[in-house]
């Protein structure tokens, strides 16, 4: 662990993850501010959170305060700045909180990073879940729910043999220096967060750094249909594993001709076949989600009758193709999905491809600037019809045309007219799921609050349960 005693640490960001850096740093001994741009009365309650450990610099920053620092943290989301900049050029150590989290960590801890534009939630957690059906020591977090991954330094699982599993996003990579884990995955690389990088290649080059200081002990996990992410993946040193939805491949996991059964073949091991029906998910790119979690998990040393208690225990993610309600139909029940983490066109175009049954889908909300074919292609066997809000609607819309979509295109005011249009287009047999491929934010203040939105709506039809497929 580096010895923080004594040291002047600054803090940039004052949000969960800074708040629990604060507090770390400040119990080895360190000498803690915290800077965050934002006006003080917007920071009333995460400045009551600090409890006075740190000095506080809001309203602004004071660029004298970063370069006489010698550590900065930075805080997920928080982008470069002309002070880290500055301080970079004076010298100081600028790193991302998931950097201090790995140098504080025991190096006989098994640590696993799983990285990708869709599907790294749901990967990690499941991850996570065959880690601790072994009964060992497991810390899942990062990116991931309320968990900073600071906070495995002072969990159980930081311990020889623990396991420790994080997502982690592209930003957070941007300021590591030496973040290595035994395990690291990258699920896929699709349009995203381009505000912020510019182009494709930057993207790509931020999320594939999670590879970067890999050696020849560790294991890197990757998508055989992602070339952005291949074309880092053959240059590493540590082992390479594939996994592939589509054909076999002889070192990492793939799927039987039924897409019944996950196949993973491990170097110096015979072939395992686990069923894909002790999982509660439902799609291909959830399968190709569960083989990345098995070959992440047996690499780190689970056994084959764990990934299966794992498997079989796991509960998918809050909004993440979630069952939330049936309602009676004919000779088949509605099944209705929250979806609602499907920020952009690549994950809901993942979630569409292989579903099992009729769909409608609600889609809409705030354009991410991605064309929208690559979903209209993924939903063209599958659509029942398609119900549009917000402020996208209209562009969508158009693209449906473009694309020449021949399914009922429709439009609503609001979740609850959603759900209502979507539930009179629906048949006996379909699901009625919410995917957006658009952020939140005309109608929301977050994906969640857009999904629990769509679950009172799904209640206010008389949908009920959430416990078929």
């Amino acid at each position: 662990m580096d010895d923080l005693t004594g040291k002047r640490v600054l803090v940039v960001g004052l949000a969960q993850t800074g708040i629990a850096v604060a507090k770390f740093c400040a119990r080895q001994g360190a000498r803690v501010t915290v800077t965050d741009a934002k006006d003080p009365s917007d920071l009333s309650e995460q400045i009551a959170q600090l409890g006075g450990v740190a000095d506080l610099e809001v309203g602004g920053h004071d660029q004298s305060t970063f370069t006489n620092a010698d550590l900065i943290v930075m805080s997920p989301g928080v982008p470069e700045l002309k002070e880290t900049t500055a301080a970079r050029e004076a010298g100081v150590d600028v790193i991302a909180e998931i950097e201090l989290a790995y140098r504080c960590l025991d190096p006989e801890a098994k640590l696993v990073a799983i990285t990708g534009t869709n599907g790294k939630s749901t990967t990690t957690a499941l991850t996570g879940a065959l880690c601790e059906a072994t009964t060992r020591p497991t810390f899942c977090g990062g990116n991931l729910g309320n968990h900073p991954l600071i906070e495995a330094v002072d969990h159980a699982a930081n311990s020889p043999g623990g396991y420790v599993v994080a997502e982690v996003a592209g930003f957070m990579l941007e300021t590591c220096n030496g973040f290595r884990p035994k395990v690291a995955a990258c699920l896929n690389i699709s349009e995203d967060h381009l505000d912020r990088y510019g182009t494709m290649d930057v993207y790509a080059s931020m999320k594939t750094r999670v590879y970067k200081w890999q050696t020849a002990d560790d294991v890197a996990i990757a998508n055989a249909n992602c070339e952005l992410t291949m074309a880092v993946a053959r240059t590493v040193p540590s082992s390479l594993l594939l996994f592939d939805s589509r054909k076999e491949v002889e070192q990492g996991a793939c799927l039987s001709a039924d897409k019944s059964e996950i196949i993973l073949r491990l170097p110096g091991l015979p072939e395992e076949r686990y069923p894909a029906s002790d999982l509660p998910l439902i799609g291909t790119h959830n399968l190709e989600n569960a083989m990345a979690a098995y070959l992440a998990a047996r690499s780190v040393g689970v056994e084959p009758d764990a990934i299966r208690r794992g498997a079989q225990a796991f509960s998918p993610q809050k909004h993440r193709m979630e069952l939330v309600g049936r309602l009676p139909r004919g000779d088949g029940d509605l099944v209705y999905y929250d979806d609602s983490k499907g920020t952009n066109v690549a994950a809901v175009a993942a979630s569409m491809r292989g579903f099992p049954r009729p769909v409608v889908l609600i889609a809409g909300g705030v354009d991410k600037g991605g064309a929208y074919d690559e979903m209209f292609e993924a939903l063209a066997p599958v659509a029942r019809g398609l119900v549009l809000i917000g402020r996208a609607a209209p562009l969508i819309d158009e693209a449906a045309k473009k694309f020449g979509a021949d399914y009922p295109v429709v439009h609503a005011e609001d979740m609850h007219e959603a759900v209502k249009r979507a539930t009179e287009l629906a048949e006996s047999g379909d699901a009625v799921v919410l995917s957006p491929a658009c952020s939140s934010y005309d109608m929301y203040k977050n994906f969640g609050e857009r999904g629990m939105d769509f679950r009172k709506a799904v209640r206010a039809v008389g949908a009920v349960g959430g416990d078929a497929q």
